[in-house]
Order: structure tokens, then C-alpha cells, then sequence
């Protein structure tokens, strides 16, 4: 089929009759509205670099063609762009919590419990209602019926005592 030149004019109108359409068909493909729209730009331009097409009998074939291949080179380019950035890179710790470190918090685990299991019975309620209940002193003194200063006393003198019992087992 021999080429025939076309007039910008033609290229042109074609563009502005069909965009919504090709903005619709290159928006199924790439599922991204401005990627869709800069795609449809980039028809448009390639038509209009071109002095002559062989499809002047189609134009809008030839138009609905030239956006599919760009799509698909869109599309392409994405593929292998995701695919290095995955890439695994060898040097990389692993994000999840290694056997020795497993097994180290849970000694200092069992550690931290028997240390809390030896505070005298009112430190230990203290302890646990401001760390495991997340209670005020002011709570908490309203619910033993103590001072917030005992309160503050013996959290301070469990919280010491878990420290030496952590710090002794760790020599």
C-alpha cells in the first residue's frame, strides 16, 4: 500500500473526534488516568511526526493501533522497572526477628517475669496496673486506697528491682 501524506489538519481533527475514546481504551489498559493521558498525547504526536501513513483508508484504526503499541511498551517498561526494584539484594538483613534474637528476648522475657514475680504482692499490683492497665497514679491510688506518693514509691522500688534482677541475670 503506497503512503500517502496526510495534512496535520486531518491528524488534527481525527485526534479531537477519537481522544475521549483513546483516553478510555489506554485507561483500560494502564489503569492510571494520567498515564492514559499522556499516552493519548503521545499518539497524537507520533501521527502528526510522521509525513506520510499507508492506513489513510483507516485512519482511526491506524489511530487506535499506534496508542495499543504504546500501551503495550508503556506497559513493558513498568514490567521490568517493578522487576529490578525487586531485585533482592543479598546484603540485606532480614526484617524478621533472627533464632539468636528470638531466643535473647525470650530469656530476658522469663527473666523480667520471675523479677516481677518476686516483688512483695502491693509493688507488684502497682507495676502492673500503671504498665499493663496504663492506670494514673491518681487511679491507681483511688483504687488501693494509698497516696499517689506510695503509689510513686513503689513503682519506683519495683521498677528498680526488675532492673537489678534483669541486670544480674545478664553477667
Amino acid at each position: 500500500m503506497p503512503a500517502i501524506a496526510v495534512h496535520h489538519d486531518q491528524i488534527a481533527d481525527l485526534f479531537r473526534n477519537h481522544q475521549g475514546a483513546i483516553v478510555n481504551f489506554l485507561l483500560s489498559r494502564v489503569n492510571c488516568p494520567d498515564t492514559a493521558q499522556d499516552l493519548s498525547q503521545e499518539t497524537y504526536l507520533r501521527l502528526l511526526r510522521q509525513d506520510s501513513l499507508a492506513h489513510t483508508d483507516n485512519l482511526t484504526g491506524y489511530l487506535y493501533r499506534t496508542a495499543e503499541r504504546l500501551s503495550i511498551d508503556f506497559i513493558r517498561r513498568h514490567q521490568r522497572t517493578a522487576a529490578q526494584a525487586q531485585a533482592l539484594d543479598e546484603d540485606l538483613p532480614c526484617p524478621n526477628i533472627q533464632p539468636e534474637q528470638f531466643a535473647i528476648l525470650r530469656q530476658q522475657c522469663e527473666h523480667l517475669l520471675q523479677a516481677i514475680a518476686t516483688l512483695p504482692s502491693q509493688c507488684r499490683h502497682i507495676l502492673l496496673l500503671r504498665k499493663i492497665d496504663e492506670m494514673s497514679y491518681a487511679e491507681i491510688a483511688g483504687q488501693l486506697g494509698i497516696s499517689e506518693k506510695t503509689v510513686q514509691r513503689q513503682l519506683v522500688k519495683a521498677m528498680l528491682h526488675c532492673h537489678q534482677v534483669l541486670q544480674a541475670q545478664s553477667r
